[in-house]
C-alpha cells in the first residue's frame, strides 16, 4: 500500500519506523514547518528529520488549504494516509484525497477524551485505563467512526511521558495488524457521541499545585503535567517544579502547604488530606534532580528548609 503519514513529536516516531520496515511503501511525510528555538535557530521536527534521515520525501506545509500544498500531496497518489500527532486539523480538500481514507491514531479511547490532551487528562482525572484508538478521520475532532481501538490500564508509575511511550510502543505494534486487515471491507463503528468527553489543551496556570485538595487529586497532576508544563508551587518565596511524588493519607495537624519533613529520601508537603512525598524536582534554570541530590546540595531553598528545621 502507498501511504502518507502525518506526525510531528518525538513519539509519532515510532509508527513511522514500523511503517518504514514494513512492506508498505511510504512516499512521503507531511509534518508541521521548521521553527525557530530560543536561540532563533531553525529547528526541524522530530518526525521532520527523522523522515530526511530515512531519504523520504518531506513536506511542511504552513497553510493546508493551499492549492499547492494539495497538488503536490495529490501528485503521490496515495492508497492511504495515516496520522499520529501531527498537530493539525486537515480540511476536506485533504481528507477527501486518498482512495482509502485516512486513518487517525488517537490516545484514549474514544469518543472519550476526544481533543488535544488526552493522556494528561486521563491521568488527572485519575482514569482506571485508557488505550489507542484507530479510526477513521472525518471534518469533526475526532469524531470519526472507530477501525479498533486496544486499551492499557494505567498504573501508578505512570507520568504522561511514561504512558505516552507505552501507548506510542501498543500504536506500533498494532498497526502493520490494521493495515494488513481489509481497510476497504471492515465495518467502522459510529462512535456515541452522547458518551463523549473533551481533552482540552493544558493551559500553564494549572500546573500550579493546590494544597488544599486531596493527596491522591495532587499526585494526579503531578503526574499528568510531566513535561509540560510540570507541576509547580511556592515554598520559602522560591519557585519548586516537581516531576516525581508519592503520598501518603494520613490525619495531621499541619498547615496545608507547609514542609513537614525534609530527608535525602523526599521533601515532605501536607496536602488535605495527608503528605505528599517530593522525590524529583527541579529549581528554576537547573536540572531535573533527586530528592537526595537536592537535599546535598547547596541551593539558597535547601539551606532555607533545613534552617527551618535546625532551629
Amino acid at each position: 500500500m502507498n501511504i502518507i503519514f502525518f506526525g510531528s513529536p518525538q513519539y509519532s516516531c515510532k509508527v513511522l519506523n514500523t511503517l518504514i520496515s514494513s512492506k508498505h511503501k511510504i512516499s512521503a511525510v507531511v509534518t508541521q514547518d521548521f521553527k525557530q528555538n530560543k536561540n532563533k535557530k531553525i529547528k526541524d521536527t522530530f518526525v521532520g528529520q527523522f523522515a530526511s534521515d530515512n531519504n523520504i520525501d518531506v513536506l511542511r506545509p504552513a497553510n493546508l488549504s493551499d492549492n499547492s500544498f494539495r497538488d503536490k500531496i495529490k501528485s503521490y497518489r496515495a492508497d492511504l494516509f495515516i496520522i499520529y500527532a501531527y498537530g493539525k486539523i486537515l480540511p476536506l480538500g485533504i481528507i477527501s484525497l486518498p482512495s482509502n481514507g485516512i486513518i487517525n491514531i488517537h490516545c484514549s479511547l474514544l469518543p472519550k477524551w476526544r481533543g488535544a490532551a488526552p493522556i494528561q487528562r486521563a491521568l488527572m482525572n485519575d482514569d482506571y485505563n485508557t488505550g489507542v484508538t484507530f479510526f477513521k478521520i472525518d471534518e469533526g475532532l475526532d469524531t470519526g467512526k472507530i477501525l479498533k481501538y486496544y486499551d492499557y490500564t494505567i498504573l501508578d508509575e505512570d507520568d504522561s511521558l511514561i504512558l505516552q511511550t507505552k501507548l506510542s510502543d501498543l500504536a506500533s505494534e498494532k498497526i502493520i495488524e490494521i493495515l494488513n486487515s481489509d481497510i476497504q471491507n471492515l465495518k467502522y463503528q459510529a462512535q456515541d457521541n452522547s458518551l463523549a468527553s473533551y481533552a482540552t489543551k493544558i493551559k500553564k496556570d494549572e500546573a500550579v499545585i493546590d494544597w488544599n485538595e486531596p493527596c491522591r487529586k495532587i499526585f494526579c497532576k503531578i503526574r499528568a503535567l510531566v513535561g509540560w508544563p510540570v507541576a509547580e508551587t511556592q515554598l520559602y518565596g522560591e519557585r519548586l517544579k516537581i516531576w516525581k511524588s508519592s503520598y501518603l493519607n494520613k490525619k495531621h495537624v499541619f498547615e496545608t502547604g507547609s514542609v513537614v519533613d525534609f530527608t535525602s529520601e523526599a521533601l515532605s508537603i501536607a496536602a488535605i488530606d495527608g503528605i505528599i512525598n517530593i522525590e524529583k524536582l527541579q529549581l528554576p534554570g537547573k536540572n531535573i534532580v533527586t530528592a537526595r541530590d537536592f537535599y546535598n546540595s547547596n541551593s539558597n531553598l535547601t539551606n532555607k528548609i533545613k534552617g527551618f528545621f535546625h532551629k
